[in-house]
């Protein structure tokens, strides 16, 4: 970061990183092209190697051996099929590469991260002002809203993100965009959004009630104000006042066959080749989108079985314990995002987001002293002094 006599400004190269962030939700040109957004992402990225000089320090040099193995095996399949659908995965991989190392480099500059909040809560209210202004799009026609992505679920999983980053910097109005994110997650009929946010405000509650516990008693004006609030939103629904409508979220038809929970979820997630051959799990099926293989056409929905299915078990390892070394310090009030998070991915893991990775890298810093920050700055002034 440039310097100034007031502290640490903001790079040009951070900047752009926002703006991308900020743009993200905009689908201005076909589904898996680039959008404006991403303009400013390779920005970004351009601007903090040239900042840099000397080039980025990488310390994700294991991710990197993740994507390397990306780029084999459905490289390897490109060869096999000639279908462009592994070419596009592995740019999807390289777009999220350049998202760790920008914001590995800003993350540790804490008014950037204020930024950065700032920012998150603008697209939490411009997501609520396009659905109250009916200018959102709906999934094929359907009752399933999407506002300015191209999937419902993609949007559910944005609002869970980008909440996560707010309890993640602790900012102050949580719980107000709580309210916003749980108004737009139910417009998207999304099941396992709504999942991942009961667990994201119960645990968070449930510590937030154990600290107050701890130091010294809850207030009984708080105790009321929060059963006062929960029983009228309750009473709201049951008066049809706010009107929820469930069957939109087809809990009752994937628990009402004869198949059993296991079988429900392989047919909804569209993981039946995995289910039929079981040997790919060995050397990776690579991720080729809809390209039909086995009569399978339907893309299988992302989750952790499926990026293990997709590249094989030694790539997979690789990738956990890229996550693994940064999460592995998490206090324990961090604890209810990554479990809303790494639990919700079990049914849609959205790696191809910039939120996902960036909640990972955040345990680096979030929680932490200031000694995060201040190793980050003597780091930046030997670099300075070097070059």
């Amino acid at each position: 970061m440039t310097r100034s006599d007031n502290g640490v400004s903001f790079s040009i190269s951070s900047v752009c990183f926002l703006i991308y962030f900020l743009l993200k939700p905009f689908y201005v040109f076909d589904s898996g092209t680039l959008q404006p957004g991403d303009f400013f992402l390779l920005l970004s990225f351009a601007f903090l190697v040239y900042e840099k000089k000397r080039g980025l320090r990488n310390d994700d040099y294991v991710f990197g051996v993740f994507l390397l193995c990306v780029i084999t095996v459905n490289s390897i399949y490109f060869l096999i099929f000639r279908s462009t659908f592994f070419v596009k995965s592995c740019l999807y991989y390289v777009f999220n590469y350049i998202v760790i190392l920008c914001f590995r480099h800003f993350m540790y500059n804490k008014p950037w991260l204020n930024a950065l909040g700032l920012v998150c809560k603008m697209n939490l209210l411009i997501q609520l002002a396009i659905y109250l202004l009916h200018k959102g799009s709906y999934w094929e026609g359907t009752y399933r809203y999407m506002g300015t992505y191209t999937d419902p679920n993609q949007l559910g999983f944005a609002i869970i993100s980008t909440l996560s980053i707010l309890f993640l910097l602790r900012d102050k109005w949580k719980y107000l965009f709580v309210l916003v994110a749980g108004f737009i997650i139910l417009q998207t009929s999304s099941s396992g959004m709504l999942i991942a946010l009961l667990i994201l405000v119960s645990l968070d509650g449930m510590i937030m009630l154990k600290r107050a516990m701890d130091n010294g008693g809850i207030s009984y004006t708080v105790v009321f104000i929060t059963i006062l609030g929960i029983g009228g939103v309750i009473a709201l629904i049951m008066l049809d006042v706010i009107h929820i409508d469930w069957d939109h979220f087809r809990v009752s038809d994937k628990l009402s066959n004869n198949n059993s929970v296991l079988q429900n979820f392989i047919n909804d997630r569209a993981l039946n080749v995995a289910q039929e051959h079981p040997e790919y799990f060995l050397f990776g099926y690579g991720e080729g989108f809809q390209f039909p293989r086995y009569g399978h056409s339907e893309e299988m929905h992302s989750t952790w079985i499926s990026l293990c299915y997709y590249y094989g078990v030694l790539p997979f390892s690789i990738l956990i314990a890229w996550i693994y070394t940064n999460v592995r310090r998490i206090k324990l009030d961090m604890v209810p995002i990554y479990c809303a998070i790494f639990l919700e991915a079990f049914t849609l893991v959205n790696h191809r987001q910039a939120s996902f990775w960036m909640i990972i890298l955040l345990a680096n810093v979030c929680g932490q002293d200031d000694s995060a920050y201040e190793y980050n700055d003597e780091l930046e002034i030997e670099e300075n002094k070097s070059v």
